[in-house]
């Protein structure tokens, strides 16, 4: 007999954070085997039944030319914008509204730009197939769809001036890097399978390439950096002659972030920042947590020169969350590495090194320098609080993402002051 979990499962599966080419550093299925050793502990523990699914990637439409943030307009704003958020201390006092979806309502949001205009996500799967998502972008309340080649489509990033990337899988490649901007779909350019991951206000882009010409799951994949959505892609310098990996993210400063190993199955997920200007990459030290060092860190986003993720180490002694997790970030200013205390899986971080995700049960939450917020429900919402959190603007005020239960997966807003 089929538990109920797995019957959740099959209903939510479409929004897991599978990437379109996953490497070998396998951070979705990190997160994913954590959180079902999780729930297997409460279900073991309370006979309880929870499902929590990370959502993907995202972003929106309307830039400059060529994809660099463009000054704000003198003139007031779009009636589509939020309303001007408060300017005094963040105090944890959030509420949430589900965003509009045309049609089948089931979506989810799966990013945002630094200032919380912009939220992007995705429907549920189309076609026989089930392989094939339909795009979404906010503008404020109002809602677009974009049309992406290929299957399994996401975007992962967006800037200020609404340059988005993002990747599909296609016959024959594999791996398709797109960005798009105010609607139009453009292809990135390189010769071999590519993916893009992130981009910042200067336009510049980061993701990742088979040196193959052709991928398959297993393959080794190596980050790069396109200069426009115009430019070929670059290949990073590695830290060593086997190291694979992708970049995930990339700083207003151009620093940019990956999650690497030394191809060695048995070497832990290590954090690589390149620095502008430094001829080598930077493998950021194992933090300390609880107990000692880490045994690994996975590296979520880097924003305002905070890199946010998640520390692991494996140990007997099984936390109150119910894994040996512990949500972290790293000052690149300093060096200096800090848990941050409550209960959390990082699921991204804004520019002020704080941290948003799930704390325990699934329920969506933020941590910040002097506080641990559990996210609320909307009026009226029917099931389960469980969620996750994609997008969270650099002022704090503005986080994206998804309420679930049941084949009930509604994208949100949550707005703070």
């Amino acid at each position: 007999m089929r538990t109920d979990e797995e019957h959740v499962a099959d209903r939510l599966r479409w929004l897991d954070d599978e990437p379109a080419g996953p490497p070998r550093v396998d951070l979705p299925g990190a997160i994913r085997e954590a959180r079902r050793r999780r729930r297997n502990r409460r279900v073991a523990a309370a006979g309880a039944v929870a499902l929590g699914v990370l959502a993907v990637a995202a972003l929106p439409a309307a830039l400059n030319g060529d994809g660099r943030a463009a000054p704000a307009p003198a003139s007031s704003p779009s009636p589509s914008m939020p309303e001007p958020r408060p300017t005094g201390p963040w105090q944890g006092v959030c509420e949430v509204g589900l965003l509009p979806v045309p049609g089948d309502p089931r979506a989810a949001v799966t990013g945002g730009d630094p200032d919380g205009r912009w939220l992007v996500g995705r429907r549920a799967p189309q076609g026989q197939s089930r392989r094939d998502f339909g795009l979404l972008i906010w503008d404020g309340d109002r809602v677009r769809e974009v049309a992406v080649p290929g299957a399994m489509q996401k975007l992962t990033d967006v800037n200020r001036a609404g340059l988005a990337v993002g990747s599909s899988t296609e016959p024959g490649i594999e791996l398709r890097a797109w960005a798009v901007r105010d609607g139009e779909v453009i292809g990135l350019p390189g010769e071999t399978p590519r993916a893009a991951t992130a981009v910042n206000d200067a336009g510049r882009i980061v993701g990742y390439r088979s040196p193959r010409a052709s991928w398959r799951p297993g393959d080794p994949l190596l980050p790069v950096v396109w200069d426009s959505y115009r430019s070929q892609p670059v290949d990073l310098p590695l830290p060593g002659p086997r190291w694979e990996g992708t970049a995930v993210d990339i700083d207003s400063d151009g620093t940019i972030l990956a999650v690497m190993s030394d191809g060695h199955p048995d070497k832990p997920a290590r954090a690589v920042v390149w620095r502008p200007g430094a001829a080598r990459p930077e493998v950021l030290p194992l933090p300390r947590v609880p107990g000692g060092k880490a045994d690994r860190f996975l590296p979520m986003s880097l924003a305002g020169g905070w890199v946010t993720g998640t520390a692991e180490r494996d140990t007997k002694i099984v936390p109150r969350n119910g894994i040996p997790s512990y949500p972290v970030r790293i000052d690149l200013r300093t060096g200096r590495a800090e848990v941050l205390k409550g209960v959390l899986w990082a699921g991204t971080g804004n520019g002020q090194g704080w941290l948003a995700g799930w704390v325990a049960d699934d329920v969506p939450g933020v941590l910040t320098d002097t506080r641990s917020v559990k996210l609320p429900l909307p009026d009226g919402w029917r099931g389960d609080r469980q969620g996750s959190v994609n997008s969270f603007s650099d002022d704090g005020r503005v986080l994206g993402g998804k309420l679930g239960s049941d084949d009930q997966v509604r994208p949100v807003r949550w707005t703070c002051r």
